[in-house]
């Protein structure tokens, strides 16, 4: 390992192409997934019933790999946050352009703008009409942490020890739940108020298991700073692969949005031609 490396991103301040702000304010093969177990998974062991994975375990997802971890560790090399929706009838999740925040309208896959939401403060929400309230309940405010993760101890959906998940693999995770981000973001914040990057430290996570009214439960996760690692000689190519893969799916919000707009754009199109026949003929 070497301290000496420093990031650069052409034409940009550094902490800006990553995403990170001291101001508060389609995934590819290789980029494996981060989730939350939200429900236990049991076995039959010996004629009973038992707990494999408890709710607040990790799940990791890499190609047709899936393993499990109770904790797990963490270097952060970008955030992005994003309008999401699952949509039943496609059976796949709408998703609107990543951003550093969402303080603008941002094109979606449907080829509207954030999902149908309105942007910005919304004032009085009861307000509002019913349907405008389901589309708003039904829109998640979505940040994206993209980095490297090591599982504390992996294991499989029976519970048995597995081996050769001890190095530092590239991990996306989706994290919708307010708690999460903020544990998260507080961590973060230690980071950068020492004036280093978040790259330069690991972050620890384990799970929660919150409990709900009507009696079922929910994960959440809990960070805490780990320990001060600099920078390694691989730390540029991870970074410019994680901006790569963030312009690659933006590219293919941008597709979609322009397919429902083409029909659009070809009615102004015309128009706009139609008004220069028009004048090139009277001239």
């Amino acid at each position: 390992m070497s301290n000496a490396v420093a990031l650069q991103v052409e034409n940009m301040n550094l902490a800006d192409a990553m995403g990170f702000s001291t101001q508060g304010g389609a995934a590819t093969p290789s980029l494996a997934r981060l989730q939350l177990v939200h429900g236990a998974i049991t076995k039959e062991v010996d004629d009973e019933e038992r707990i494999t994975v408890p709710v607040g375990a990790f799940k990791f997802i890499s190609g047709d790999d899936v393993v499990y971890s109770k904790g797990i560790s963490m270097r952060l090399f970008a955030e992005r946050q994003q309008w999401q929706r699952w949509d039943a009838d496609q059976g796949t999740m709408q998703k609107s352009l990543m951003s550093n925040n969402l303080n603008a309208d941002l094109k979606d896959t449907l080829g509207t703008f954030n999902l149908g939401r309105p942007s910005g403060y919304i004032k009085d929400f009861q307000a509002l009409p019913e349907a405008q309230k389901e589309v708003i309940r039904s829109v998640n405010r979505v940040k994206i942490y993209m980095g490297e993760i090591k599982l504390d101890k992996a294991i499989n959906e029976d519970g048995e020890t597995l081996e050769g998940y001890s190095d530092w693999t590239p991990f996306v995770f989706d994290v919708k739940n307010r708690d999460t981000m903020k544990s998260i973001d507080a961590v973060v914040g230690k980071i950068m108020g020492k004036r280093i990057s978040p790259i330069e430290y690991t972050i620890s996570l384990t799970g929660k298991r919150n409990k709900l009214p009507s009696g079922g439960s929910f994960a959440t996760a809990e960070a805490t700073l780990g320990e001060r690692t600099g920078f390694t000689e691989s730390d540029q190519e991870t970074l410019n692969d994680f901006l790569d893969y963030v312009e690659r799916s933006n590219d293919y919000v941008r597709s979609k949005w322009d397919e429902s707009n083409v029909e659009s754009i070809s009615s102004e199109d015309a128009a706009i031609v139609a008004d220069f026949v028009e004048v090139q003929d009277f001239e």
